[in-house]
Protein backbone atom coordinates (compact mmCIF):
# COMPACT_ATOMS: atom_id res chain seq x y z
CA UNK A 1 0.00 0.00 0.00
CA UNK A 2 2.92 1.95 0.84
CA UNK A 3 4.48 1.69 -2.38
CA UNK A 4 1.28 2.52 -4.38
CA UNK A 5 1.06 5.76 -2.28
CA UNK A 6 4.77 6.36 -3.31
CA UNK A 7 3.98 5.80 -6.79
CA UNK A 8 0.81 7.85 -6.87
CA UNK A 9 1.16 10.56 -4.23
CA UNK A 10 -2.10 12.98 -5.48
CA UNK A 11 -4.41 9.97 -5.32
CA UNK A 12 -3.79 10.78 -1.29
CA UNK A 13 -4.84 13.90 -1.32
CA UNK A 14 -7.65 13.30 -3.92
CA UNK A 15 -9.00 10.84 -1.21
CA UNK A 16 -9.45 13.12 1.25
CA UNK A 17 -10.84 15.86 -0.68
CA UNK A 18 -13.55 13.77 -1.54
CA UNK A 19 -13.97 12.40 1.96
CA UNK A 20 -14.18 16.12 2.79
CA UNK A 21 -16.66 16.82 -0.01
CA UNK A 22 -19.08 14.27 0.90
CA UNK A 23 -18.82 14.95 4.79
CA UNK A 24 -20.17 18.34 3.96
CA UNK A 25 -22.88 17.68 1.75
CA UNK A 26 -23.92 14.75 4.19
CA UNK A 27 -24.30 17.83 7.21
CA UNK A 28 -26.30 20.35 4.69
CA UNK A 29 -28.94 17.53 3.60
CA UNK A 30 -29.12 16.47 7.39
CA UNK A 31 -29.79 20.24 8.65
CA UNK A 32 -31.92 20.78 5.82
CA UNK A 33 -33.74 17.55 7.01
CA UNK A 34 -34.46 19.04 10.10
CA UNK A 35 -35.87 21.91 9.13
CA UNK A 36 -38.06 20.73 6.40
CA UNK A 37 -39.57 18.94 10.00
CA UNK A 38 -39.25 21.35 12.29
CA UNK A 39 -40.38 24.49 10.56
CA UNK A 40 -39.65 27.66 12.64
CA UNK A 41 -43.00 29.64 13.07
CA UNK A 42 -42.76 33.17 11.09
CA UNK A 43 -44.03 35.00 14.44
CA UNK A 44 -43.99 34.72 17.93
CA UNK A 45 -47.51 34.05 19.56
CA UNK A 46 -49.27 37.01 21.06
CA UNK A 47 -48.38 35.76 24.62
CA UNK A 48 -44.81 35.20 24.01
CA UNK A 49 -42.90 37.59 26.62
CA UNK A 50 -41.12 39.51 23.70
CA UNK A 51 -44.47 40.76 22.37
CA UNK A 52 -45.29 42.47 26.08
CA UNK A 53 -44.81 46.00 24.95
CA UNK A 54 -46.99 45.47 21.43
CA UNK A 55 -50.19 44.45 22.88
CA UNK A 56 -50.81 48.06 24.22
CA UNK A 57 -50.02 49.33 20.59
CA UNK A 58 -52.30 46.92 19.07
CA UNK A 59 -55.01 47.91 21.36
CA UNK A 60 -54.41 52.01 20.77
CA UNK A 61 -54.38 50.86 16.67
CA UNK A 62 -57.73 49.01 16.98
CA UNK A 63 -59.24 51.51 18.60
CA UNK A 64 -58.20 54.58 16.34
CA UNK A 65 -59.53 52.77 13.15
CA UNK A 66 -62.74 51.54 14.41
CA UNK A 67 -65.10 53.45 12.43
CA UNK A 68 -68.18 55.10 13.23
CA UNK A 69 -66.40 56.71 16.34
Amino acid sequence: MSQFFEAHPMLLFALEAGLALFLLIFIVVWTMGTAKKNPRPSRAPDDHPSRAGQASARTRQDQDSTPGQ
